[in-house]
C-alpha cells in the first residue's frame, strides 16, 4: 500500500504537491483561527484574561454617621495593632520603658477607675488584682511585670494542628500517649519545647490528622516567637505619636546622632486594619449599634442605613504580559465604580446625650434597678434629642458583653435578693451550653434557686449583668403598661368629646367593685366630692371609671387608634415593636374600666413621649425622627422635616390638659421635684410588672416612670424617664423622679433658659 502511494506521488510534479500542503495548512489555520475567534470566543477570551488580567480588589469602608452637634459618632478608619519582636538584639529596657507608658496611657490615663482596671485584666490576662489601687507607680509596676513576663518568654510552647475532630480521632490521638500532644475540645495542640521524637510524633500524627508528615515536621520544630502582641487597636493619638518617635529614631541613627543599639525602632511591628470605630466609646450605642470585625452590620442605624452607608467593592485592573509586565498601563480600568453612599445625620444632641447617659447610670446603680431608659423628643420638631439606655455596651469591643465573673459572696451577700433577675450559671458536664472563662472553653447551665442559695456550688454570672440584653434598645424595643402616667390621655378624651370640664365634680368613696375586681385609689386625698382636675393632680383610679363609663369602648378605641397607641412610630431605626389591641367589641366591662388608667395597654419609652408630643404640642400627630438629613456623594442633601400625620385633639384640649398637668406640681409629692423658676407640667406612674395572666406581687416587681414637658406654654421638650424594678424604693417619688429633676435641670441651663415667675390658675 505504501508503495502504491509512493508511486502516485512520485508521478506528480513537485510545484503542485508544495501547492496543494499550503492549500491544506490554511484550511487547518483558518478553521483553528475561526475556532478561536468565533465559535469559543468567551472561553479562550476568558482564559486569557486569567492569565494576563492584574485585579487588586481596594478595601470595602463605610461612611460616617454624625450627631446634631456634627460629632463624629461611627467611622472608618485604620487602626494599628502592635506588636514586637524580641529577638532583636537593640535596647529592651528603653523599649519597656516606652511601651510602659504608651500602654499607662491607653488604659489608665485620664480615665475611671473601673475602666482601667478592666483593661488591666485583659492586658496582664488575669481574673483580678487584689487591693487594686488607683495609682500611677502601683499600675506602672504592674505593666512593666507583664512586659517583662512577655519579652522573656519568647520561645514556642503551644501550636494548633488541627480543629473541629471527631471524638473517634480524639480518643486515638489521646491512645498515642504522646506527652506533649495535647486534645482538647476536638482540638489538637502540640508543644514544640517538649518534643523528644519529632519524627515518631510526626508519623503517627499523620495516620489521624489531615496534615502530610513533612508539614507536622515543619510544625512541631523548636523555635522562638518573632510576633508578641502587646495592644489591639492603639488609639489615633497614640499612633501618630508612636509613628513620629520611631521616624526620629530612624532619622538620628542616619545621621549618626543615635546608636541604633540604643533604639528600639526593629522590635515594633505595627498592623493596620480597616476598622468600623466609634470615637465616643458608649456614647448612644444602642441608637448606632455595631459594624464587627468582618464588616458585618448589626441593627439600628447602621442596618437600617447600610445600603447607603457601605461602599460597592471596586477594583483596579491592569493587563499582564508573561513575565507580569504591564502591556499597556494606559487601560488602568475601574469595575463597578458607582456608589449610592450618604453621610447620615442625626437628630442626637451629643452633649445632652453624654449627660443623660451619666446620669442614668449613676441613679440606676444608686437605686439597684434592673435597668432604665430615657427618652428626650422636641414636640415642635419631633426630633429624637436624646435616646438612652443603661447598662450600655462599647461598640468598638461588642463582644466584651459575653465575659464571665464568679459570684463573689462579699459583693453578693444575700443572692436571692441581690442576683433575681441576673442570669447565674453553674458547671453542668451533662445539660451545658459552651462558654468561655479564664480564656478556657466551660460548660455551664443556669442555676436553680436550691444552687443559688448554696454558698458551696461555684456559680458565675456576666460582668454587666446583662449578656447581650444590653444590645437591645428598650426605648423602641421593650415594653410595659403605662399605668397612671397616661391618665392625661383619659381626660383628653373626655375633654375633647365636651362632656366634661377640668371644673366638673365626681364623688370618689376610694374603691369600685367590678365583677371579682375591686379598684382603688392610691392617696386618700381621693376621697369625697371633687372636681376631675383634683382628680388628676392626686391620679384616682375610682373617677377614670366615672370617665369610662361616660365615653364607652367604641369611643375610646377611636380615640386609641387616632393617637396611633398601637402602631409604630416609624422611626428610622431597626427592631422597633408594638402590641395590637383588640377590636372594642370583644372588651368586656373590666377591661375598658382598667383600659381607662392604663393597664392591658403595652407601649414603648418613645411611643409615650410621642403621644405626650400630641397632648402637648397643640393637637397634631407627628412622625418622631433620629435622623436629621442624609448627604449623599454627589452633594444632594436629603433633609428631615416635619411630617403631619393627622389631627388628634382640639387644641383647645392640648391647652387645657397642659394646664392640668402643671397644676401638679403644687399639689402631692410631686412639688418637691420641682425645678423653681420654671413653669413645668409633668404625670408619674408606678406600676406593677404584668406576666400572662397576672401581676407580680413581690417587692421590686413595679416601673416607676415620670413625663415631663417645658416650658408649659409652648413645650419644647417632652422628657420620659423608665426604671426597670428599682429595689431602694419601688414607687416613682423616691426613684425616677431624682432623674427628671437633675435633667431638667441640666436642660434648662444648657439652652440658657432664663427663670422667670411661675403663675398658676
Amino acid at each position: 500500500m505504501l508503495k502504491k502511494i509512493r508511486k502516485f506521488f512520485r508521478k506528480l510534479p513537485r510545484e503542485y504537491i508544495v501547492f496543494w500542503i499550503f492549500v491544506i495548512w490554511a484550511l487547518i489555520t483558518i478553521s483553528k483561527v475561526f475556532s478561536y475567534t468565533i465559535l469559543n470566543y468567551d472561553f479562550y477570551k476568558n482564559l486569557a484574561n486569567k492569565q494576563q488580567i492584574w485585579k487588586v480588589e481596594i478595601p470595602v469602608t463605610r461612611w460616617n454617621i454624625y450627631s446634631k452637634n456634627n460629632t463624629t459618632l461611627a467611622t472608618s478608619v485604620n487602626l494599628n495593632d502592635i506588636a514586637i519582636d524580641p529577638t532583636m538584639k537593640w535596647d529592651k529596657a528603653k523599649l519597656i520603658i516606652y511601651l510602659k507608658d504608651l500602654i499607662y496611657n491607653e488604659l489608665c490615663n485620664n480615665k475611671t477607675k473601673k475602666y482601667c482596671y478592666e483593661w488591666l485584666l485583659k492586658f496582664t490576662k488575669k481574673l483580678e488584682i487584689k487591693d487594686f489601687e488607683f495609682d500611677e507607680k502601683y499600675i506602672d509596676s504592674i505593666i512593666i511585670n507583664r512586659l517583662k513576663e512577655k519579652i522573656n518568654n519568647i520561645k514556642v510552647t503551644s501550636v494548633l494542628l488541627q480543629n473541629n475532630l471527631s471524638p473517634d480521632t480524639i480518643n486515638k490521638i489521646k491512645n498515642l500517649w504522646l506527652a506533649w500532644v495535647y486534645a482538647n475540645n476536638w482540638n489538637v495542640y502540640i508543644n514544640p519545647e517538649e518534643v523528644i521524637w519529632q519524627d515518631i510524633t510526626a508519623k503517627k500524627l499523620a495516620l489521624y490528622l489531615n496534615i502530610p508528615e513533612p508539614r507536622i515536621k515543619f510544625l512541631i520544630r523548636k523555635r522562638v516567637k518573632r510576633y508578641i502582641p502587646i495592644l489591639n487597636k492603639l488609639s489615633i493619638d497614640w499612633y501618630e505619636k508612636l509613628k513620629k518617635y520611631l521616624s526620629s529614631e530612624k532619622d538620628a541613627i542616619k545621621r549618626w546622632i543615635l546608636d541604633s543599639d540604643n533604639s528600639i525602632v526593629n522590635f515594633i511591628i505595627l498592623n493596620p486594619y480597616p476598622q468600623r470605630y466609634y470615637p465616643e466609646n458608649t456614647l448612644a450605642s444602642q441608637v448606632i449599634w455595631f459594624v464587627d470585625s468582618l464588616w458585618v452590620w448589626h441593627y439600628w442605624l447602621e442596618w437600617f442605613f447600610n445600603k447607603i452607608l457601605k461602599w460597592n467593592n471596586w477594583y483596579i485592573v491592569a493587563k499582564k504580559d508573561i513575565k507580569w509586565r504591564t502591556i499597556d498601563p494606559i487601560s488602568l480600568d475601574m469595575w463597578d465604580t458607582y456608589w449610592e453612599w450618604a453621610k447620615i445625620y442625626t437628630t442626637i444632641d451629643r452633649n445632652i446625650q453624654k449627660k443623660v447617659e451619666k446620669l442614668l447610670e449613676n441613679w440606676v446603680k444608686k437605686y439597684r434597678a434592673i435597668k432604665g431608659t430615657v427618652v428626650i423628643l422636641n414636640p415642635k420638631t419631633w426630633e429624637v434629642i436624646s435616646m438612652a439606655n443603661y447598662p450600655e455596651f462599647n461598640p468598638n469591643f461588642p463582644w466584651d458583653v459575653y465575659e464571665l465573673e464568679k459570684v463573689n459572696y462579699w459583693k453578693y451577700p444575700d443572692p436571692i435578693k441581690d442576683l433575681r433577675w441576673i442570669k447565674v450559671f453553674v458547671i453542668d458536664s451533662v445539660n451545658w451550653t459552651k462558654y468561655f472563662y479564664d480564656w478556657k472553653e466551660i460548660k455551664l447551665r443556669e442555676a436553680t434557686q436550691d444552687e443559688l442559695w448554696n454558698p458551696a456550688v461555684v456559680k458565675y454570672k456576666f460582668k454587666n449583668d446583662f449578656w447581650p440584653m444590653v444590645y437591645q434598645n428598650d426605648a423602641i424595643s421593650s415594653l410595659y403598661e403605662p399605668g397612671s402616667i397616661m391618665k392625661a390621655f383619659t381626660v383628653a378624651i373626655w375633654l375633647d368629646s365636651w362632656e366634661i370640664t377640668k371644673y366638673s365634680k365626681y364623688q370618689d368613696n376610694m374603691k369600685v367593685t367590678i365583677d371579682d375586681f375591686t379598684i382603688s385609689n392610691v392617696s386618700h386625698k381621693c376621697e369625697w366630692y371633687h372636681t376631675f382636675w383634683h382628680a388628676l393632680d392626686f391620679s384616682c383610679n375610682v373617677w377614670m371609671l366615672k370617665i369610662a363609663k361616660k365615653y364607652w369602648k367604641a369611643l375610646a378605641y377611636e380615640y386609641l387608634n387616632s393617637f396611633w397607641f398601637w402602631h409604630l412610630t416609624w422611626i428610622s431605626l431597626e427592631w422597633e415593636i408594638s402590641k395590637p389591641i383588640e377590636n372594642y367589641e370583644r372588651w368586656s366591662k373590666a377591661r375598658l374600666f382598667t383600659t381607662s388608667y392604663w393597664l392591658w395597654i403595652n407601649v414603648t419609652p418613645l411611643q409615650m413621649a410621642a403621644w405626650y408630643s400630641v397632648l402637648v404640642n397643640g393637637w397634631v400627630y407627628v412622625k418622631p425622627h433620629i435622623v436629621d438629613k442624609i448627604v449623599y456623594w454627589d452633594w444632594r442633601i436629603l433633609k428631615y422635616k416635619t411630617q403631619i400625620d393627622h389631627r388628634v385633639i382640639k387644641k383647645s384640649t392640648s391647652d387645657e390638659i397642659k394646664r392640668m398637668l402643671v397644676d401638679s406640681i403644687n399639689n402631692w409629692v410631686a412639688k418637691n421635684w420641682n425645678v423653681k423658676g420654671y413653669t413645668l407640667g409633668w404625670k408619674t406612674w408606678t406600676a406593677q410588672i404584668a406576666k400572662k395572666w397576672w401581676y407580680e406581687k413581690w417587692a421590686w416587681a413595679t416601673f416607676a416612670s415620670f413625663v415631663w414637658f417645658w416650658p408649659a406654654e409652648d413645650p419644647k421638650f417632652v422628657v420620659v424617664v423608665k426604671l426597670v424594678r428599682p429595689k431602694t424604693s419601688q414607687y416613682w417619688w423616691a426613684t425616677s423622679s431624682h432623674i427628671f429633676h437633675d435633667i431638667a435641670s441640666y436642660l434648662l441651663q444648657y439652652y440658657w433658659i432664663p427663670k422667670k415667675k411661675v403663675v398658676t390658675d
